[in-house]
């Protein structure tokens, strides 16, 4: 249960910042990433594993990947501006050394 719940809270923290790093320049780029740190710490201090850590990366990453895609309607959620690219590359770099930092826990 904490795995599917630990993958869930990474879409959630994805799908809030897909939405809000391009609102309100540029203060909801920080919030999202922000978001990033704040939900990857709390996985790893609620469940201990390296599992729901990773867990959390796949599920945020998943539903950012999707986001930067086109959709059926040529709808693109992140842009390929500063802030997009910003959200994109820097919230990736922060997971991925949020989660490879989490083995520590163990």
């Amino acid at each position: 249960m904490k795995n599917i719940v630990a993958a869930l809270f990474g879409a959630g923290v994805g799908v809030s910042g897909v939405f809000l790093h391009n609102s309100y320049r540029p203060v909801g780029l920080v919030v999202s990433l922000i978001a990033i740190i704040t939900g990857a710490y709390l996985v790893r201090e609620m469940y201990r594993s390296t599992l729901c850590s990773w867990l959390y990366l796949i599920g945020w990453s998943l539903v950012v990947i999707r986001g930067s895609t086109v959709g059926n309607g040529g709808e693109l959620l992140v842009e390929a501006n500063l802030y997009g690219n910003s959200f994109v590359l820097g919230g990736a770099a922060l997971v991925v050394v949020l989660t490879l930092r989490a083995r520590k826990v163990n």
